[in-house]
């Protein structure tokens, strides 16, 4: 299959990179925005949830094609994941914490945030450049290459599977969680580069498998993360072993060490990034990874906002008003003559209402409900 004539740009592959972690932080902005307004008291527009869920989503896609798809085709994907993080960072405290002001920066993690600026602006000087004319056949068909590939793919179908089965004490969550992201963005990455590296049909649908499916599995390690780990310990960690992961698949897949400008200063720049790190994300920050914004609350809203709700509780009860009377909380109201019988908690309450309770004033009646409940319990 013959590959697409696409000239590489490391500017272009460092804009697209950034604008993944730009548009990122924009569609948990729609999300936050809104929830605090409604915190502080005030009234949101019943259409307003609908519109941030479509705007988030948009933006995740947008966010996801530019860092995840088209940066990986003008430049060496080992670049990419630290460009989009160091992105996805500055800008979280521009916007949160100055512009927006729903967050608060310490000094140290104002540091952490101009550390990794930094680091991204020395390893455009010090990183990985071009390498023209590849082909993913011979690539992978160096032995040490295609057993790389193999242990990422391996490490991702087998944590994947512990991360369904169950949930383990924290340090094991912790590395499983771990294995699971680092291997699914690794290769997320890698087979998107290798679309327009002469794969046969055979390999491209192949890699097109891998894609959608390491793209659902990192996103729903997301979820299981923000519920399971403290995300002061993770985060920091994760990041530094997914952008690590990418520099050497980047050596081994790519061959990026034929084209790096300074070992030493590529080394430093990776230690940078995780000096960076555990200074800036100590904190559980307003980012995809946050438990209360991130990818969690974004499949809330996504539940709440569509039919999937009613599919996955059909008996949850729904918007608008409804006949208090007709079903009492906790059980089924039974007519015995004068009076009715509703089970709750295993116990039988027997509560003497009248026909004409029923129809007239809400508070009077529920007023009458709790007096009768409490003579039945003096009985």
């Amino acid at each position: 299959m013959p590959s697409f004539a696409l000239e590489q740009s490391m500017p272009l592959c460092y804009a697209l990179s950034a604008v993944g972690g730009l548009l990122e932080v924009g569609s948990i902005a729609v999300l936050a925005v809104p929830d605090a307004r409604e915190r502080e008291g005030a009234t949101l527009p019943w259409w307003l949830p609908k519109v941030a869920l479509a705007s988030n989503v948009t933006m995740q896609t947008l966010g996801s094609l530019a860092s995840n798809l088209f940066a990986t085709w003008f430049g060496p994907v080992s670049v990419v994941a630290p460009i989009y993080f160091s992105a996805t960072l500055v800008a979280n405290m521009l916007i949160f914490g100055f512009i927006l002001g729903l967050e608060f920066f310490d000094k140290l993690m104002i540091i952490g945030t101009y550390v990794i600026a930094i680091g991204t602006i020395l390893l455009q000087i010090v990183g990985p450049d071009i390498q023209e004319d590849q082909d993913i056949g011979v690539l992978l068909s160096h032995p040490y290459a295609y057993l790389w590939f193999v242990a990422l793919l391996v490490g991702m179908i087998i944590s994947t599977a512990f991360m369904v089965y169950r949930r383990y004490e924290e340090k094991l969550q912790i590395l499983i969680l771990l294995v699971a992201r680092a291997t699914s963005y690794t290769l997320n990455l890698t087979v998107s580069r290798a679309f327009l590296l002469n794969p046969t049909y055979f390999v491209l649908v192949t890699f097109l498998v891998i894609k959608i499916v390491s793209g659902m599995i990192y996103t729903y390690a997301i979820v299981v993360q923000s519920t399971t780990v403290t995300q002061s310990k993770f985060v920091p960690i994760n990041a530094v072993c997914i952008m690590l992961m990418n520099a050497i698949t980047g050596v081994i897949v790519w061959e990026d060490w034929r084209v790096i400008s300074s070992w030493t200063g590529y080394v430093c720049v990776f230690l940078l990034f995780a000096l960076g790190c555990d200074l800036l994300l100590t904190e559980n920050i307003l980012t995809n990874e946050s438990s209360e914004y991130g990818a969690k609350k974004q499949v809330d809203v996504l539940i709440e906002n569509t039919p999937i709700k009613r599919i996955l509780h059909p008996n949850a009860r729904q918007s608008g008003s409804r006949n208090l009377y007709v079903e009492i909380p906790n059980g089924e109201a039974v007519d015995i003559g004068d009076s009715f019988v509703t089970p709750a908690n295993y116990i039988s309450r027997r509560v003497s209402i009248k026909s004409a309770d029923v129809s007239g004033d809400r508070r009077q009646a529920w007023k009458k409900i709790l007096t009768a409940s409490k003579q039945v319990c003096d009985e």
